[in-house]
């Protein structure tokens, strides 16, 4: 039978969040001596009631092992804020990369909750930069967008009540006619050669009527800069 009693609780330094809790392990003929460190977060979410055990307090098997689970999310969630700094991410995505770092699936979703409610992750926001950025700097039309924004693992419960709100504030008539623009009017000037960049404007996420707008505009402004040269 081992026996599990804690020796030492101390409040990280730096931080009133964390504990350093040690506790010692002993068989009669055997001892170790281990240190924890833990979120008050996930002491909180446990079944410590938000507090750590205090010295002097035996520890059962079952409360044992939700303290080292309760250490291992709070490594997980010091990588997660750490990816953080580096740049967006869903919670899938951070997920994911947490489960590469070699964290378990339960530690890393313990994480990733860490993260969404202290708004570290803010799937909304990100999502209306995104689009905004796939709209206005690369050009995208929104079936392409649509596509992206899956791939980047955004939540279905956001994209469901986001996406199309977010698609009528951007501007894809501008977004295509950019595109046509910088093609010029003599790019289209054959069937086939219409053919191909219609084609690859259908890819980039342009609906017809968008692509039918655009040309047409770059036709009246054509015949607009043909005008103003002319001399009276």
């Amino acid at each position: 039978m081992i026996l599990i009693t804690v020796t030492d609780v101390q409040t990280a330094e730096g931080s009133k969040g964390k504990f350093l809790i040690t506790v010692k392990l002993s068989t009669g003929q055997h001892e170790e001596v281990r240190t924890f460190l833990v979120f008050r977060y996930y002491l909180k979410n446990g079944i410590f009631h938000g507090e750590p055990p205090a010295v002097g307090d035996f520890l059962g098997a079952d409360t044992f092992e939700a303290l080292e689970f309760a250490e291992s999310c709070s490594n997980a969630a010091v990588k997660a804020v750490s990816l953080l700094a580096f740049g967006d991410n869903t919670a899938k995505k951070l997920s994911d990369k947490l489960r590469q770092k070699g964290f378990s699936r339960d530690a890393a979703a313990e994480a990733v909750r860490f993260c969404v409610e202290k708004r570290y992750i803010d799937e909304e926001d990100q999502l209306k930069r995104l689009m905004e950025l796939l709209c206005e700097k690369k050009k995208y039309g929104v079936r392409r967008i649509r596509q992206e924004v899956w791939q980047k693992g955004f939540s279905e419960d956001v994209l469901k009540a986001h996406f199309e709100e977010n698609a009528a504030e951007l501007d894809f008539d501008a977004a295509v006619y950019d595109r046509v623009k910088r093609l010029g009017k003599d790019a289209f000037s054959t069937p086939e050669q219409k053919k191909k960049h219609v084609s690859s404007l259908l890819r980039y996420g342009f609906s017809m009527d968008e692509i039918n707008g655009a040309l047409k505009q770059l036709h009246l402004d054509t015949v607009d800069d043909y005008d103003d040269g002319i001399d009276e």
